[in-house]
């Protein structure tokens, strides 16, 4: 068994631990796609190399050709490196392909990305690919079939090992072996020749009823090897799809290994799932099996935290939510501590100070975001850096920092700009409204106005609108949402407090963040031109952005710079939208539709395009196909499947293109 079933992650993760007691330096190479799912299980995972003391090096990557090449500088001719663990990258990918698997190595894949290659998961004793459930539950025939076929030889070599005859059907020679070449000097029978004839004599003199069924246990076993064949091609051509999250896997390591949950290591596989739901990559069911997990976690690591409770139904059907406890969709709304950083953002006077005799202390403003002792000691009087440092605060303040479950809105960043931007911004809304149309402005304008919002109400920072505003706001979209297209408007999520000062984060604001930071130089040169960067450059930058997203999910001052870049971002993603659209740039063919970004002029102007798509619901291959086996079932992705990729590839054959598929 060379896939790693769920319940038995610990075992890889012990391949680690004796590969770096037998190694005199860094022991351990990760490469880590560059997604956010990825960072926030390389979160995991380093903190457990940590604890252990393991030396290990960070390699993020964009495509296969980076692990090839780093395969080269960092691992053939390295022999201390014991163990490589690829993070959201490899499954789909014959390792062997990429890496060298020499002995005394081992390779962990943790990746969500399916359809599996099956030699990773039956055949290479040397790799371990993390299993979330599906292949033990649904793969089982297939793997009988990749076994047969790779191993069982052909339907001939199958049946002379039953009936002890030849499988060749070639009766050009004759029985005594006579038709020689000519001029060739015949010499005595050998061994083999000897054998031979024995076992043509015997299916001369077989019995013809046992000739027939000879002939038919023969067609059976190339019809069974056919359907096998047959199968594994269907496994191939199903379309690519997501399984568990990659953070979620880590966090199940982390626990097999006796590491209790905390409020960081259960955040990070919280946001590594929820990019999942973000990117559409799981469907409603997987996310609601995520959230029911999530939900355990939430509450050992934090006791006290909000739940959606009774009076909330959130579900992959639908969302219905009681009117009369709708308040805790944003848990802590209206609580003491909230109203308080609400008044202070407002630049209200605190009431708790005015009542204990303290008056307005500028030097509040000066304290640090993240200094939250120096800001407490500020509040007890301290009016200097020294005293600050010295003073210690006679008045106890409870500080939030927890994790707590939310009825969420498919608004972007939301909680960061205003319900205005949050909705105009937001792609679940644009493409239900179609905004980028007068008319569909027009809906939207509509729809803020049932919604019991002003104009200036829905274009003030959401943070500063009135609690029982927003109370109205959640429970107002689930009764009328549907009639904008927009039924599953409210989905369960999850959001954090980072304590004083600091806004809280819900799970898809960090994914947004995160990614926005992945692609910093995208957003920072908006507008920009730029001339063509270097490669070295161009990958100095990427690593740069890598590093600055792996600092945000700990570091709440790097997670302000993402957000305010996510939102660069969703403006740059919807006004180019708008763009295409007014420019009518969007082609619709027989079979598709295309848009072209850039301008080209002629084949001389470029060196590479880059090809995005998805592929429409009804569209079907030319392949082999079986709806009905288990393995077009995925506990997180349902039947979903994106054949893009499969269509790129026999188009590019087509037309004799050289492609290269991330």
């Amino acid at each position: 068994m060379v896939y790693v079933a769920n319940a038995r992650y610990e075992f890889a993760y012990k391949r680690i631990v004796e590969g770096a007691g037998s190694s005199q330096g860094t022991s351990v190479v990760i490469f880590v796609s560059t997604d956010a799912d990825a960072l926030c299980g390389l979160r995991i995972l380093t903190t457990l190399l940590k604890r252990d003391a393991i030396g290990h090096k960070i390699v993020p990557v964009t495509n296969y050709a980076d692990i090839s090449a780093m395969n080269q500088t960092l691992i053939a001719g390295n022999l201390q490196i014991r163990t490589v663990v690829l993070l959201n990258c490899g499954a789909q990918v014959d390792i062997q392909d990429i890496l060298t698997l020499r002995n005394n190595l081992s390779v962990i894949v943790v990746d969500s990305h399916r359809p599996f290659n099956l030699y990773n998961v039956f055949w290479h004793e040397q790799v371990q690919c993390f299993d979330d459930g599906d292949v033990e539950q649904n793969m089982v025939p297939l793997k009988e079939a990749f076994e047969s076929v790779e191993f069982g030889g052909n339907s001939d070599e199958g049946e002379q090992s039953s009936d002890g005859e030849d499988g060749d059907d070639d009766d050009d020679d004759d029985e005594d072996g006579e038709a020689v070449e000519v001029g060739r000097k015949r010499g005595p029978p050998t061994d083999g020749e000897q054998q031979q004839r024995r076992k043509r004599r015997q299916r001369t003199d077989m019995d013809p009823e046992e000739f027939v069924r000879a002939q038919e246990r023969r067609a059976q076993l190339r019809d069974t090897r056919a359907q096998h064949q047959r199968m594994i091609q269907a496994y191939y051509a199903q379309g690519s799809y997501h399984g568990q999250s990659c953070a979620v896997s880590m966090l199940a390591l982390a626990e097999q290994l006796g590491l209790p949950p905390t409020l960081d290591t259960v955040w990070w596989a919280i946001v590594g799932a929820s990019s999942q739901h973000v990117l559409q990559h799981i469907d409603a069911d997987g996310h609601a099996v995520v959230v029911r997990r999530m939900r355990d976690l939430v509450r050992r690591v934090c006791p006290a935290a909000g739940t959606l409770g009774s009076g909330v139904s959130l579900d992959a059907g639908g969302v219905a939510v009681s009117v009369d406890q709708l308040r805790l969709a944003d848990p802590g709304l209206h609580s003491s501590s909230s109203q308080a950083m609400l008044d202070s953002q407002l630049g209200l006077p605190d009431t708790a100070a005015e009542e204990g005799g303290q008056t307005f202390n500028p030097y509040l403003d000066t304290i640090d975001e993240e200094n939250d002792e120096g800001y407490l000691r500020a509040k007890a009087g301290a009016s200097t850096n020294a005293e600050a440092g010295l003073l210690t605060s006679t008045k106890t303040v409870e500080q939030r920092v927890a994790i707590s479950e939310s009825a969420e809105l498919q608004f972007t960043l939301l909680r960061h700009w205003s319900l205005d931007n949050a909705m105009r911004f937001s792609p679940y809304v644009a493409t239900r409204l179609a905004t980028w149309s007068s008319k569909g402005r027009a809906r939207l304008d509509l729809l803020l106005a049932k919604l019991g919002l002003s104009r200036a109400e829905a274009r003030a920072p959401f943070l500063h609108l009135a609690p029982d505003l927003k109370t109205k706001l959640y429970r107002k979209m689930a009764e009328i949402g549907s009639d904008y297209n927009m039924p599953d408007a409210l989905y369960p999520g999850f959001v954090r407090d980072y304590g004083w000062r600091k806004s809280r984060v819900s799970a898809s604001d960090m994914v947004q963040a995160v990614l926005a930071l992945l692609q910093r130089n995208t957003w920072e040169n908006e507008g920009v031109a730029q001339t063509q960067q270097q490669q070295q450059q161009q990958h100095q930058q990427q690593q740069a952005g890598f590093f600055a997203a792996y600092d945000a999910l700990q570091q709440f001052s790097v997670l302000r710079q993402g957000i305010v870049g996510a939102q660069l971002l969703q403006r740059a993603v919807v006004s180019q939208g708008v763009s295409m659209l007014e420019r009518q740039a969007v082609k619709t063919l027989r079979r598709l539709r295309f848009a072209i970004l850039g301008e080209v002029e002629s084949a001389s102007t470029f060196d590479r395009l880059l090809v995005l798509g998805i592929t429409p619901l009804d569209y079907s291959l030319v392949r082999p196909h079986m709806p009905n086996a288990a393995f077009n079932q995925s506990t997180f992705a349902g039947e979903s499947r994106n054949h893009f990729g499969l269509v790129f590839e026999d188009v590019a054959t087509e037309i004799g293109a050289e492609t290269k598929q991330g």
